[in-house]
């Protein structure tokens, strides 16, 4: 096991009550008889990835979809063949994601006995016309009972995600719904700038007419409002979407921004790992059916596996960067970038560091390059010019 990368677990729970009109995750709201058998596949495929080695695993994640629409049991007997079947660290992160509506009190404190210490809840705005606006099932005492229940029930590890840049979104309801979300006294918050993605019901009404396209220097506004505020309250700002407490950063996700080795488990799911980056098939009734009856497969993937690519050094290179990045105090170590690939990180990717410096994205800092705060806002077009 010496050398060996630690990984993490992401778990991917595809169903919901409801699909969100902004939401394109693959996720169906129309497939509950399935979740039982979906359970079970899950099961045989960590069995089937983990193989015998027993590698060693940091994180684990239920995302989705609604993680909590599974029963409490559900989760027990996953997290248990997960300690059967990889070497999971003692203290372990493992978050589920949730609705707030789905959250009583007797149900937390099971997940909990279960092994589930890190609860990341969908909160999305504090103001009624919003959340209507994006469809979602809850009304924000709905959050607040959520928060008390998940205290209760012994987390002492709350995420609370936040979506900014909404049609019709002003900056004082922005600001409405951050006061409201820091008054619950969260461990960790996202927050993310919506974007309209083809084929969901808000860019149906963006076509028609029915809602006015989000104003991007707004949603500037309301971002750096954020990061102000949220300095402020003491949070430390450590990606680009991303604050926490002190020492309370997501585990799992800074293995992905810091383009480490994680499995994804699960239809539709995602991994990196063994120098490959893999997809695991969408459906959930295929999904069921391959992990039934498919031929097996081998390490770092299963019977499910949809697609899978080896990368070439040069992909190798561009991850590292565009991922790294993201962390906005650790950036790039350009030492460790020359001792893992054998060359300058400006030797590379000639001329692209230079020019980014040059014009105000990027900074260097000792042996490290990070974004600056304009590059924060215009990150993509960073990440661009790398890939």
């Amino acid at each position: 096991m010496s050398g060996e990368a630690t990984l993490g677990l992401y778990l991917h729970i595809p169903f919901c009550r409801h699909r969100c009109a902004y939401c394109d995750f693959n996720t169906y709201s129309t497939l509950s008889e399935l979740v039982d058998a979906y359970v079970d596949a899950l099961r045989s495929e960590l069995r089937e990835v983990a193989g015998v080695s027993r590698r060693p695993a940091a994180t684990v994640f239920f995302g989705g979809g609604t993680p909590s629409l599974l029963k409490a049991e559900s989760i027990r007997l996953l997290i248990d063949d997960i300690k059967d079947t990889f070497v999971l660290k003692n203290g372990a992160e493992i978050t589920i994601e949730a609705n707030p509506e789905t959250l009583s009190w007797d149900y937390l404190s099971a997940v909990r006995q279960a092994g589930v210490n890190r609860l990341s809840l969908g909160v999305q705005s504090a103001d009624a016309g919003e959340l209507a606006l994006l469809e979602r099932e809850h009304d924000f005492a709905t959050v607040v009972q959520a928060v008390d229940n998940g205290r209760a029930a012994g987390f002492e590890n709350i995420s609370l995600d936040l979506i900014y840049g909404l049609p019709g979104q002003s900056l004082a309801s922005w600001e409405r719904s951050l006061s409201a979300v820091m008054a619950l006294n969260p461990d960790h918050l996202s927050l993310y700038c919506l974007t309209i993605e083809a084929g969901t019901p808000m860019n149906r009404w963006l076509t028609n007419g029915q809602i006015e396209a989000p104003d991007p220097d707004l949603a500037a506004e309301q971002y750096e409002l954020a990061a102000k505020t949220l300095e402020r309250a003491g949070f430390q700002h450590y990606e680009i979407s991303n604050w926490s407490r002190l020492g309370l950063a997501c585990q799992h996700n800074l293995i992905y921004w810091r383009n480490g080795a994680y499995l994804g488990l699960g239809a539709g799911a995602h991994g990196h790992a063994a120098g490959y980056r893999y997809s695991v098939v969408r459906q959930p009734r295929v999904y069921i059916r391959r992990m039934r009856s498919g031929e097996p497969g081998r390490f770092p993937w299963s019977a499910a596996l949809a697609e899978k690519r080896l990368l070439s050094r040069k992909d190798m290179m561009a991850d590292t960067v565009i991922t790294q990045l993201r962390l906005l105090n650790e950036g790039i170590n350009l030492d460790d970038f020359e001792e893992q690939f054998g060359v300058h990180l400006f030797s590379a990717f000639p001329g692209v560091n230079e020019q980014m410096i040059e014009w105000g994205m990027l900074q260097q800092s000792d042996s490290r390059l990070l974004l600056t705060e304009k590059g924060q806002f215009l990150s993509n077009q960073v990440f661009y010019r790398f890939m």
